[in-house]
């Protein structure tokens, strides 16, 4: 794993609506690589790595998803001054892996110093994909804006990009054992896809299906007729000043999505839709065992009154101020 580029992705600054350094830097990522990509009218990017007539006949894409924005309005004025977060490492002393070293990376505001979200959601989703596209010689990648307000971006997921995908892997979400199998209600692979990837899943550390709340390959699967699914990507405390990611389950994302990806190749996998909801519910895990509930309830006091100043001060109005504090509340808390 390239760790200096993840480090690099974290620091970008980008808030819900404002993603364009993000994008900016996935742009020049694609120029630099002469890898063909273009940005739709909502802003999502879409990069294709292998023209078409590398594809034989019956052969599709496969395609990897992740969302450039995070929750931190507190980071709005570093958009604007194109300012980066400091990314710290240090070592992680919560690992339930007592005989491995493992390493945690923290983020801090450039001028006060102090801890403050470091965007993992979903930017380490970004650094994986990045990965992938480093890896494999024929492969798209999907960017979408505005996922943390209710998946906008990808609502208007370009149908045409999506023609020839065979399937998607977004990576976003926490820890390194999580597959969401259902996702707001929508089941995103049918069972003989989910048979197909169990083994290679498992052998790769991810073992706990789940159902889950919303995020991009939601959209997906209600739009397109092929399975998507979504991975672990390391990060803990999402939506959090106290946001955290693991180096070393950003890297097992990683292996996942080389593996899978080796494994399931240039097939076309329909996705039937067929209703059995066996999946795990995980949504309330958002915090790891450590944390107590009264140092949460601080933690979101804090976050909340910090994002809802912020809101006020920048003028918007009172419901895009009450969707943000009820959707903070059922992604962190309820």
């Amino acid at each position: 794993m390239n760790k200096d580029r993840l480090k690099e992705v974290l620091s970008i600054p980008s808030v819900y609506g404002e993603e364009g350094l993000v994008r900016d830097y996935i742009q020049k990522y694609a120029e630099d690589n002469d890898i063909d990509y273009h940005i739709d009218k909502k802003g999502n990017i879409y990069l294709t790595k292998g023209s078409e007539d590398k594809l034989t006949e019956g052969e599709f894409y496969p395609c990897v998803v992740a969302h450039m924005d995070t929750v931190h309005r507190n980071h709005i004025n570093l958009v604007y001054t194109n300012q980066r977060l400091d990314i710290v490492e240090q070592p992680y002393e919560n690992s339930q892996y007592t005989d491995l070293q493992q390493t945690a990376l923290i983020a801090k505001h450039p001028t006060t110093k102090e801890q403050t979200g470091i965007g993992g959601d979903d930017k380490c989703g970004v650094a994986v994909c990045l990965e992938m596209l480093d890896h494999f010689d024929i492969i798209k990648a999907a960017f979408f804006v505005e996922e943390e307000i209710g998946m906008k971006g990808s609502k208007e997921a370009d149908s045409e990009f999506f023609k020839k995908v065979g399937y998607a892997i977004q990576f976003d979400a926490p820890s390194s054992n999580w597959i969401t199998e259902v996702c707001s209600g929508q089941r995103l692979f049918d069972t003989d896809f989910k048979e197909l990837i169990t083994e290679d899943l498992s052998n790769n550390g991810y073992t706990t299906f789940s159902n889950d709340p919303f995020t991009d390959v939601n959209q997906l699967a209600q739009k397109f007729d092929f399975c998507c699914l979504n991975l672990g990507c390391g990060y803990y405390r999402q939506h959090t000043n106290h946001e955290y990611v693991i180096v070393e389950e950003v890297e097992d994302a990683i292996r996942a999505g080389k593996s899978l990806i080796t494994k399931l190749r240039f097939e076309y996998y329909e996705h039937k839709k067929n209703n059995v909801i066996l999946a795990e519910d995980r949504s309330d895990f958002y915090y790891d065992s450590y944390e107590d509930e009264e140092k949460l309830l601080q933690n979101m006091s804090v976050d909340i009154t910090e994002a809802v100043i912020e809101m006020l001060s920048e003028g918007c109005d009172k419901e895009e101020i009450s969707e943000f504090v009820q959707q903070y509340l059922e992604d962190n808390y309820y």
